[in-house]
């Protein structure tokens, strides 16, 4: 083998053995500080690194669409990742509706530097991210507004904030209703429009349970 087809061997092995046995997952959120706090909290929970497990918010601003740009951009620069979670709230938005359609549209057609295929998934929540806290303690079974569910929210965590810290920890022990009631929401609503209570936040919790070592 020439010397150079050695180097390049070598460097593939190196590659590969820096490659994590599992996943990597790539989190992009609209809000600034209680997703990736939420999400961050689960990753350390897990011991999971945060090379592999990155949860952020969109560089690009709140706009659904945009965060859904921005985890495209942020995916194809990086190459490191295998799933994308686009994660945004339904609220007063104007493009969300073409946000569920453009991460629909990516799914699978992105790759990594595995030249694999990305699965890219948008996590909407209508009307917010507050609902999936919220279905740890209660079943919700209509739409309302995000205020009205934020102090429903408060009702059941004093203190809740946005960026809030500790939420996953104090929500943990409920998290399989949480769970059940999301999947029990979808089955009975869709996202598109933002009509019904609706969240897929579960989808994500699930998956990083997943990688737990």
């Amino acid at each position: 083998m020439p010397r150079n087809d050695k180097r390049g061997a070598r460097d593939i092995r190196r590659r590969k053995a820096s490659r994590p046995p599992y996943d990597r997952v790539l989190i992009v959120s609209e809000g600034s500080k209680t997703e990736p706090t939420y999400f961050n909290d689960i990753r350390i929970e897990f011991r999971l690194p945060s090379a592999h497990i990155l949860a952020i918010p969109s560089d690009y601003g709140t706009d659904p669409l945009n965060v859904v740009r921005f985890a495209e951009d942020k995916a194809r620069d990086s190459k490191a990742f295998e799933w994308v979670f686009a994660v945004f709230d339904r609220d007063d938005h104007a493009r969300y509706d073409p946000a569920l359609q453009k991460a629909a549209g990516l799914d699978n057609k992105l790759r990594n530097d595995e030249r694999k295929a990305v699965r890219f998934h948008a996590i909407p929540s209508v009307p917010c991210f507050e609902l999936w806290l919220l279905l740890h303690h209660v079943d919700v079974h209509a739409v309302a507004h995000r205020d009205e569910i934020i102090r429903r929210v408060r009702e059941k965590i004093p203190g809740y904030a946005k960026g809030s810290k500790g939420i996953y920890a104090t929500t943990a022990p409920m998290i399989d209703d949480a769970i059940k009631r999301a999947v029990g929401l979808r089955a009975k609503g869709k996202p598109e429009g933002g009509h019904d209570a609706y969240t897929s936040v579960d989808v994500v919790v699930k998956k990083l349970f997943g990688l737990k070592t």
